[in-house]
């Protein structure tokens, strides 16, 4: 479905009011990017790679100017040396001295990835992230695939409710949109079902 059949959609459940158009689309953006950010799902769709080079003295890297959708990072590696970066909290990179070396941990602040320590010569590094997707927008049509687009309806439903003030019926919503979830596997659960299962031992016995 592109986003004009999905606002047609919601508009009939929320009593079909044609009055309710314009803010059809702010409901259905917001249901949208509430289940991207959902902890529950992993969606390969948003997964970015880009790769660039550290510069020798350089401990800070403009990531934004060069990867403007960049909405988080999920990991960080240093190619030449063939190994995967520390996240730490910029307050820990604070309280160090800085110096010239082999960068082992990063951290983002504002548009920046800082290294530590700083680089003393030019690195390849891979950074993995999600990307932030565009609003939807009239004419247009979301990243997920066709088996998301109930979900991301009845999410903006129960939305349009709630903004109208219909507290039953955004709850029946609601009720429905956790059964819809609950029906749904995401990608990179059922490409792991033919990985090793890790093995417990078993319990000792008194």
């Amino acid at each position: 479905m592109n986003v004009n059949q999905m606002q047609q959609e919601l508009v009939w459940r929320v009593g079909n009011r044609t009055d309710l158009a314009n803010r059809s689309l702010v409901w259905l953006n917001d249901a949208y990017f509430e289940l991207l950010l959902s902890p529950r799902f992993t969606f390969f769709e948003t997964d970015r790679t880009f790769t660039f080079q550290t510069v020798a003295g350089g401990r800070t890297f403009n990531i934004l100017s060069v990867v403007p959708d960049l909405w988080f990072i999920l990991d960080l590696r240093n190619d030449t040396m063939q190994r995967k970066l520390d996240r730490y909290s910029f307050t820990e990179f604070d309280r160090k001295w800085r110096v010239l070396a082999l960068p082992t941990r990063y951290t983002r602040y504002g548009p920046n990835i800082e290294f530590d320590p700083t680089p003393d010569k030019v690195y390849d590094m891979t950074m993995r992230y999600r990307l932030r997707p565009a609003e939807l927008a009239v004419d247009g049509t979301h990243m997920l695939t066709r088996e998301w687009d109930e979900v991301i309806i009845t999410m903006a439903v129960q939305k349009g409710w709630e903004a109208l003030e219909q507290w039953d019926k955004a709850g029946q919503q609601k009720q429905i949109v956790e059964t819809q979830l609950d029906l749904r596997e995401e990608p990179f659960k059922l490409e792991d079902a033919d990985s090793e299962t890790t093995i417990w031992p078993a319990r000792q016995r008194w």
